[in-house]
């Protein structure tokens, strides 16, 4: 390593993050040894059954609380969770005083419900074909219009924690819709951020990130096809942080490592057009999207050969009718995944992280080159052609 100049690969630095408005330490030095992450197989004492009798989320079985039995579904269900977070009826606040500045409470009325991706127990989005993905979509967007005519709902948050480590209580594939009467913490953020980047630029923050992201694929690629045709080759896009992030690409969406990444893997899922939410894509972005879905999380299994646990999360338009969070909207999916080295090895936000700042070890270039040389055809799946979805 040259010690005169300054190395994205070694040497510390941080990133700003526009969408939070805040920072992330990033030390790359930190992994100087060579990638020696070790790759397990799911035990077979693991392995889940297409049916199991005592999952609440399976077809035909009781619930948790037993107070309903579910259908014999066939692609998609979902239903109010049983046990929600908020809830529509509840008694009014009352009188709690509010003279105190330092004791602020408000209330909040909501609704929650579970969408269940698939009758099989034994499987993950990673294992669907972007077919079997479709009705997910389209039960997203229902639920999202359901609550959108609701005059007391004014944000719906889709999400779903895959693994256990992720808190998720139940491995049937499944995620959750929880929809508020305010804006929550994160969201808002964004939309502040989005709002101030307008103002100051005229554009979109979001179609202005696709657009650079785009650019730097592109000239990453030019650079290495002409260091191919040179017997002394420049140094490696992964030292310049002007490395491609790009994990994989369709007509409609994106997916990156985020110039700003917190999680070693993180990835964020980009509309490449201007949508607010999920409900104004036509059919091709429909299945598009579908697509992307079952290549990334399919690359996630692939990285260390195991169910790759993560939080994920949509952002869209709030419902709440004002016209400036609808033109600032623009629909993009944040993964959060916690694993580091291996299936076993995971990123913990401590010490540093949570009393000061933001911290990573590889940089997003690194981790973008990592996931998009992992292969798309699913490590459980029996060999066939590499371009066929499998299960």
């Amino acid at each position: 390593m040259d010690a005169t100049h300054f190395d994205f690969n070694h040497h510390s630095h941080r990133r700003f993050n526009p969408l939070s408005s805040s920072w992330v330490l990033c030390s790359p030095h930190r992994t100087q040894r060579p990638w020696q992450g070790k790759e397990e197989v799911e035990d077979a004492a693991n392995q889940r059954p297409a049916y199991d009798s005592s999952c609440y989320l399976c077809p035909g079985n009781k619930r948790a609380n037993n107070s309903a039995t579910n259908p014999d579904y066939k692609d998609t269900f979902i239903f109010e969770n049983d046990f929600p977070a908020v809830r529509q009826n509840q008694p009014n606040l009352g009188s709690f005083s509010d003279t105190n500045p330092l004791l602020k409470v408000e209330s909040v009325r909501g609704q929650c419900h579970v969408v269940c991706f698939s009758p099989r127990h034994d499987i993950t989005l990673a294992d669907m074909t972007s077919n079997e993905i479709l009705p997910v979509i389209d039960t997203w967007i229902n639920i999202y219009e359901s609550m959108r005519k609701n005059p007391d709902i004014n944000h719906v948050q889709i999400f779903e924690n895959k693994g256990a480590i992720m808190g998720c209580s139940n491995p049937h594939p499944h995620g959750q819709v929880w929809s508020t009467q305010d804006i929550p913490q994160g969201p808002a953020q964004e939309l502040v951020s989005l709002a101030q980047y307008k103002e100051k630029t005229g554009g979109c923050m979001l179609c202005d990130y696709v657009k650079t992201e785009v650019d730097v694929m592109t000239k990453a690629a030019s650079t290495a096809s002409q260091d191919s045709d040179t017997t002394t080759a420049t140094k490696p896009l992964a030292e310049n942080p002007e490395g491609s992030r790009v994990v994989c690409e369709n007509s409609s969406f994106l997916c990156v490592v985020p110039f700003w990444a917190t999680w070693p893997f993180e990835t964020m899922l980009l509309a490449r057009t201007h949508l607010s939410r999920l409900s104004d894509m036509n059919e091709t972005q429909k299945e598009d999207l579908a697509d992307i879905l079952r290549r990334m999380t399919c690359r996630y299994d692939n990285l260390f050969k195991c169910p790759f646990p993560y939080s994920m999360g949509i952002h869209q338009a709030p419902t709440n009718g004002v016209q400036e969070h609808e033109d600032l909207a623009h629909v993009h999916f944040h993964f959060y995944p916690p694993l580091l080295r291996s299936a076993t090895v995971q990123k913990f936000l401590v010490g540093f992280e949570l009393l000061a700042q933001a911290q990573r070890d590889i940089t997003p270039e690194q981790a973008a080159k990592r996931l998009s040389d992992c292969s798309e055809v699913h490590y459980k799946a029996p060999v066939k052609d590499s371009n066929t979805p499998h299960y």
